[in-house]
């Protein structure tokens, strides 16, 4: 009886988890249904952009890291394969500048000591590097998924024009689109999981070296809310063809 019970409690558990973990799902789901029914593409295109700055801005702000963003050759480059996604990561992690020691002065008569403000201790070289590799790899991400959400709309979109027009009943269209939604969620899971692996390894490297945590609140913030505006856009480009 008592192990019944302890494989019941288990049991009970596991639904628990998948239960909540389907809620959060539901939830961001229709949190850009919201979205895609209140705003246009465009006003929606809008907000992505927004999304992005305040990234931008919160790791320009980091003293810890100097990263910036793909440019539009790189971005072309991971379209069309010819770079490969650690490759543009490798790029886009800048060397620290080289702070040298100025040679003393001769012959310059001595100077009464005057206050001077304090200087902040230098930045561990390695912890830079490693950290603005992480944040790196997250831009990346991020572009990878844009781009296969990209492909997967064109693919859709040709699948569409290619489908006779006697076999573009409610039905068939409905199946279309579950099909597409399908790999759209299978996509979104496999990009968390590795967004969960980055911002886990940013967390413990932070952690070791004492640094500012918000840094990985503003990450994960930030990618949740961009998944949810790329959501509601692909929702109000179906909802205008009248496909949801």
């Amino acid at each position: 009886m008592k192990r019944w019970k302890i494989v019941l409690c288990a049991v009970l558990a596991i639904v628990a988890a998948l239960t909540a973990g389907l809620y959060l799902w539901q939830r961001e789901n229709l949190k850009a249904l919201k979205d895609a029914v209140s705003y246009s593409s465009g006003e929606i295109e809008e907000k992505l952009a927004e999304n992005q700055q305040a990234v931008s801005e919160a790791v320009n702000a980091a003293p810890e890291v100097t990263v910036r963003d793909l440019t539009d050759e790189e971005r072309q480059a991971l379209r069309d394969g010819s770079m490969t996604h650690e490759e543009v990561a490798e790029r886009l992690v800048e060397k620290p500048p080289v702070q040298e020691t100025p040679a003393p002065a001769e012959n310059v008569p001595e100077t009464p000591p005057v206050d001077v403000p304090e200087v902040l201790p230098p930045v561990d070289e390695a912890y830079q590097k490693e950290l603005s590799a992480l944040i790196a790899k997250v831009y990346v991400l991020r572009e990878e998924y844009t781009i296969a959400l990209e492909e997967m709309y064109d693919s859709a979109k040709a699948d569409y024009l290619a489908m006779p027009e006697s076999k573009r009943t409610k039905a068939n269209l409905a199946k279309m689109t579950a099909d597409y939604l399908g790999k759209a969620t299978a996509l979104e899971k496999e990009c968390d999981d590795k967004m969960i692996a980055v911002t886990e390894s940013m967390q413990t490297l932070i952690k070791a070296h004492q640094g500012d945590m918000s840094l990985v609140d503003t990450v994960l913030a930030a990618y949740t809310n961009e998944k949810s505006l790329k959501k509601s856009w692909y929702m109000s480009k179906l909802e205008e063809k009248g496909l949801i």
